[in-house]
């Protein structure tokens, strides 16, 4: 089990929200020559999100920002 203080897990999240949105705007950009790879480690990266998610939820009072202000509307 890893250990986030509360104050960087907002961070966390938005780590993988950029990650997400770069890799897609890669995908998009079609320069990549595995295509499947890619794709797969988008929706690794999708389940990333909702596992950390997940356990921010556990943690939103404390880290003080709202889960639904750090998400994409």
């Amino acid at each position: 089990m890893m250990n986030i203080s509360n104050n960087m897990a907002p961070f966390v999240i938005q780590t993988i929200l950029d990650a997400i949105k770069f890799n897609q705007s890669l995908l998009e950009s079609e320069t990549l020559r595995d295509i499947e790879d890619h794709e797969e480690y988008l929706m690794t990266l999708g389940t990333l999100l909702s596992h950390v998610s997940d356990e921010y939820k556990k943690v939103e009072i404390e880290a003080g920002i709202a889960l639904t202000d750090l998400l994409p509307k």
